[in-house]
């Protein structure tokens, strides 16, 4: 897909495109003796997380599917756990597109506003039917109006390929310049729709094939768990689907990659613990991350460095939940 020729036509979209991405590679705390970990730090993106990337990725598919009809003729439709709507919303509003989000009735009202004043469509899914039900619900509004157009994040590769094609590359040349960082020894990221962990280490592998990878989903419904789906809090943005389904990008490399849980007070403690340390506030899914990438620094040489990637800064939500909302 020729990114630079739909931001050319579309002002708005390059715009967006000129503020995306090169996010800094810092060093974070990590275990005493153990290995090194840096950490890719999103929430400087132009909407605050990671999912700028997926947002710009995606509607860059369906603008280009859509070619030089009127923008007024294009409605997306999509599913979300939260950050990957706010971007889009944005990037629709910029665009003049319609916009139409599937979303957990558990999603945090700060979203729903934002969502609200940008004037995108909600339909909210009850959060005991789990997120497999809110990728469902928009595949059959989809399936009964072939005009929304879904841009379908679990299977669109555009996502898995941008990531590969900016974050990975990004990572694998910020590597380059630090000094004594000869190396990447392991990638530790969260399972949403596996673009990141997937991408991303694509791009390492390239660089360092013998690169551990380790996916880190929510304690209370990993990857791959034949449970049903359920309402039980998770950290933002992650989670398995239940029903013994697995992420398809993931499969993918099913018998590479190690999988580690985090439970959802675990992650809260982490985001707290994380800013005590540091001054800076991460959400609950960089907060899973970053656990998980320092317990697996803690079993290698100091001479070792675990990469991972915090992917926001949290919503104002889960800073009140913690008892440190401004």
């Amino acid at each position: 897909m020729d990114y630079a020729a739909l931001e050319r036509r579309h002002p708005a979209y390059g715009r967006f495109a000129a503020r995306l991405g090169n996010t800094p590679l810092t060093e974070v705390p990590g275990p005493d003796g153990g290995a090194t970990v840096l950490a890719k730090c999103e929430w400087e993106n132009p909407v605050g997380s990671i999912k700028d990337r997926v947002a710009y990725a995606l509607l860059g598919s369906a603008l280009h599917r859509h070619g030089d009809r009127p923008l007024e003729e294009l409605r997306v439709l999509e599913y979300s756990g939260g950050n990957l709507a706010k971007a889009l919303s944005h990037l629709c509003a910029e665009l003049g597109v319609t916009a139409r989000f599937v979303l957990s009735s558990a999603s945090p009202r700060s979203l729903l506003d934002v969502l609200a004043e940008r004037g995108a469509q909600v339909d909210l899914v009850d959060k005991e039917r789990g997120f497999l039900d809110v990728v469902r619900t928009a595949l059959d509004i989809a399936a009964a109006d072939s005009g929304w157009t879904l841009l379908y994040q679990h299977r669109n590769t555009a996502n898995l390929l941008l990531q590969e094609r900016t974050t990975g590359a990004e990572i694998v040349r910020q590597l380059g310049e630090l000094p004594g960082v000869p190396r990447a020894d392991a990638w530790v990221a969260s399972i949403g729709t596996g673009g990141t962990l997937v991408g991303v280490l694509r791009a390492l592998r390239g660089a360092f094939p013998g690169v551990r990878a380790v996916g880190v989903t929510p304690e209370e419904l990993p990857y791959g768990s034949d449970r049903p789906p359920n309402g039980l809090p998770k950290y933002g943005g992650s989670g398995g689907m239940g029903h013994g389904i697995r992420q398809p990008f993931v499969t993918l490399h099913d018998d590479e990659i190690e999988h580690r849980t985090v439970s959802y007070p675990r992650a809260l403690e982490g985001m707290a613990e994380f800013h005590d340390l540091t001054g800076v506030r991460i959400g609950s899914s960089a907060a899973a991350n970053w656990l998980t990438a320092r317990a697996v620094a803690a079993t290698l040489p100091p001479s070792a460095t675990v990469v991972t990637v915090l992917p926001d800064a949290g919503t104002p939500e889960e800073w009140e939940r913690i008892g440190r909302g401004e």
